[in-house]
């Protein structure tokens, strides 16, 4: 888990981690937004060369980045998070970092696949999750 942790620290400002309930929250909104802010800045350098649905796929993705998860958030906000889900979840959000960061370099043709990628990467998060809430 630390090196997750530590690749983690050094892509998202700030980035807490779920030991702390207090954290967890502010954890997701900074995951949100890092993915956010690549895929804001890979429809910006695209414009022009993505179909009409690969620009509404970004968007989708987008509106996932900008509003919480309340499923998501009330399952972890108080959820008892042993050492192996608190690592399966830095693993997750390294992977999903990694797929947003991919959004740097990838073409017109590539965009909806990372789209796709980064929305399962989402989803992965809560394997690691209580199912109850």
């Amino acid at each position: 888990m630390s090196d997750d942790l530590a690749y983690l620290s050094a892509h998202v400002p700030a980035y807490g981690g779920y030991a702390d309930e207090a954290d967890r929250h502010d954890t997701d909104m900074r995951v949100r937004a890092f993915v956010g802010e690549k895929v804001t800045e890979a429809l910006a350098r695209l414009q022009g060369a993505l179909s009409p649905e690969a620009s509404a796929a970004g968007d989708r993705t987008l509106l996932q980045c900008m509003f919480t998860d309340q499923t998501f958030i009330r399952r972890i906000e108080h959820a008892r998070l042993d050492d192996g889900a608190m690592t399966a979840l830095v693993a997750a959000d390294r992977r999903l970092i990694e797929s947003a960061s991919a959004a740097e370099t990838v073409d017109a043709a590539g965009f909806e696949p990372l789209l796709a990628a980064i929305d399962r990467q989402f989803e992965l998060r809560y394997e690691p999750l209580p199912a109850t809430i």
